[in-house]
């Protein structure tokens, strides 16, 4: 019986182990978003995200902001408008570097 309990929590805690690791390699990081928002997005979102040029999302006032990560990360890998594809220039996790980043402009 004492044999099934170590298994048992052996197994827990190798289960609880994964999903810490894999969360924090799912983790944001907006210092580096905002290095890459300013070589990719700043000339266009302007320094603030308050939109450089006409017709651009204001995201310090949360336009553009107010749908999932996944929506957005969507957004940035396929391009919109005159806004370029990032796909292949930008990882997945960069890309949600600079989402975060974007956040903190509310």
């Amino acid at each position: 019986m004492r044999m099934k309990t170590s298994a048992g929590l052996f197994t827990l805690l190798l289960a609880l182990g994964g999903l810490l690791s894999s969360a924090g390699a799912m983790a944001a990081d907006p210092r580096n978003g905002a290095k890459l928002y300013n070589i990719h997005c700043s000339n266009c979102h302007g320094p603030r995200g308050r939109g450089a040029l006409p017709g651009m999302s204001d995201f310090s006032r949360g336009q553009g902001l107010f749908v999932a990560n996944a929506a957005l990360v969507k957004v940035i890998e396929n391009g919109s408008g005159v806004m370029p594809a990032y796909r292949g220039l930008l990882s997945t996790q960069d890309i949600l570097d600079v989402i975060a980043h974007l956040r903190t402009f509310q």
